[in-house]
């Protein structure tokens, strides 16, 4: 990484501490009765174990604590700590940080990481000593026709990802401690999509990232339309709270105002109703044949077009409300 450091906020943790374990597996939760089972017979089932494993809750009323403390007093090597109201990045830096780890796998319970996720996306920093992050993959795992279009229309393909650009998600990335130190840990003030910024502060350090595409964690992407519009609300929130992506979310800026012109235009002339028609046409084929590339349903790939104009709405909505807000500003989002 690059020569300039900065200090570590006294947040990251309530005491620094110095590597003493080799690898750790860390993960936030907060209501998740209903996945942490899977989700820990999934690190059980690791062909790798960690050399530890941390868990931050950040105040569970649900069972979740209950169901992670039952396993610990079963035997399983976990270490459980549960800081009420932690966002996800303040949750995290406590978990790395109570970790004692150098090489860190990070995931989020209701994913349920392949056999060998921690063997693979660990293995890139133990045999080079050159690389800071590994990005690993996450691959949707649909139980409907529904799901199968939302994966259709908000996850690329394995083959569609650009190495080069491409920024890990929270939900299966490992890193070093030292790289983790020099950008601040993440970001405590971002209450949404918290892994962006933290990614571009490691390339802005001069952190080298790879990619391992064999590295997955699997997730069942969201059944409930208003949970669906509210997670990529609360992902474009928090980008606009970290004042990133402008230039992306304008095209959504975009498309809407085109929208309402020919909406409004028709009252006065009502050809540009027929454009309003076309245009709504044109906007279903292309993500209809998109997603018919990423998915071997066809009815899912018909439908992902609305799962799309959902996503549209919520980044308009979300990414409004962030540009009025001060950084950190929102309620807990598990």
């Amino acid at each position: 990484m690059g020569q300039g450091r900065r200090s570590v906020p006294a947040a990251l943790g309530r005491r620094r501490r110095q590597a003493t374990v080799k690898t750790a597996l860390v993960t936030t939760c907060y209501r998740e009765a209903e996945a942490i089972d899977a989700f820990l017979d999934a690190v059980a089932a690791q062909t790798r174990q960690p050399d530890g494993v941390v868990i931050v809750d950040a105040g569970s009323e649900d069972g979740t604590v209950e169901r992670v403390q039952a396993r610990i007093d079963g035997g399983a090597r976990l270490r459980l700590i549960v800081e009420p109201g932690a966002n996800r990045s303040v949750g995290r830096n406590r978990a790395v940080e109570e970790s004692g780890a150098e090489l860190l796998a990070v995931t989020d319970v209701g994913s349920e990481p392949r056999p060998d996720w921690f063997e693979r996306i660990i293995g890139p920093l133990e045999s080079d000593a050159t690389v800071d992050v590994v990005a690993g993959y996450y691959a949707p795992h649909p139980r409907t026709t529904w799901e199968a279009a939302v994966a259709a229309a908000t996850v690329p393909t394995v083959e569609e990802v650009d190495p080069a650009t491409f920024l890990p998600s929270g939900r299966s990335v490992a890193f070093r401690r030292k790289a983790w130190e020099q950008v601040g840990g993440y970001p405590a003030w971002a209450w949404h999509n918290e892994d962006t910024p933290f990614d571009l502060a490691l390339k802005a350090a001069g952190a080298r990232f790879v990619f391992e595409p064999k590295a997955v964690v699997e997730w069942r992407p969201q059944a409930r339309i208003g949970r669906l519009f509210v997670q990529f609300y609360r992902y474009a929130r928090g980008d606009a709270q970290g004042r990133i992506w402008f230039r992306h979310y304008t095209k959504a800026y975009a498309l809407l105002a085109l929208k309402l012109g020919l909406l409004v235009g028709g009252a006065f002339w009502w050809p540009l109703w027929l454009g309003l028609l076309l245009l709504g046409a044109a906007y279903w084929a292309r993500h209809a044949l998109r997603a018919r590339r990423r998915t071997a349903s066809t009815a899912a790939a018909w439908l992902a077009p609305l799962a799309n104009g959902i996503v549209d709405s919520a980044h308009v909505f979300g990414y409004t409300r962030g540009l009025l807000e001060r950084r950190g500003h929102g309620p807990r989002d598990r």
